[in-house]
């Protein structure tokens, strides 16, 4: 059974050039399906809870949580990179670092180090 994120990923790429009130590029098939890839890779690999949604620049934010530890890769459109934003807490107690720009090659170790710090939080 194909998981309800994958589903809703893969939906970004009927958006046309303007979704968002006259704002909002197009996505290609492409970008979509390395999203909803990666996605499921790591909702697999690590039992994550993940959702997907779609930036007016271009990109796709896909946002993994554990309790109130977030990472969003935000999948930008070459394909190639991925900016990363990691989060823990809420409201007055949340911290927000941004960990930059790597190549999706390096998702793994990101993955790794996103899982270690979740397991090290109150």
């Amino acid at each position: 059974m194909q998981e309800n994120f994958e589903v809703r990923i893969r939906e970004i790429a009927k958006l046309k050039k303007g979704w968002s009130f006259g704002k909002g590029d197009a996505f290609s098939a492409e970008h979509v399906e390395v999203a909803a890839l990666i996605a499921l890779r790591y909702y697999k690999k690590y039992a994550l809870t993940v959702s997907g949604t779609p930036s007016e620049d271009g990109s796709i934010d896909l946002m993994f949580n554990i309790k109130d530890v977030f990472l969003d890769l935000i999948i930008l459109p070459s394909i190639t990179d991925v900016t990363v934003k990691y989060t823990h807490g809420i409201g007055n107690d949340k911290i927000e670092e941004m960990w930059g720009t790597v190549s999706i090659s390096k998702l793994d170790d990101i993955m790794k180090k996103f899982i270690e710090l979740s397991k090290n939080q109150k």
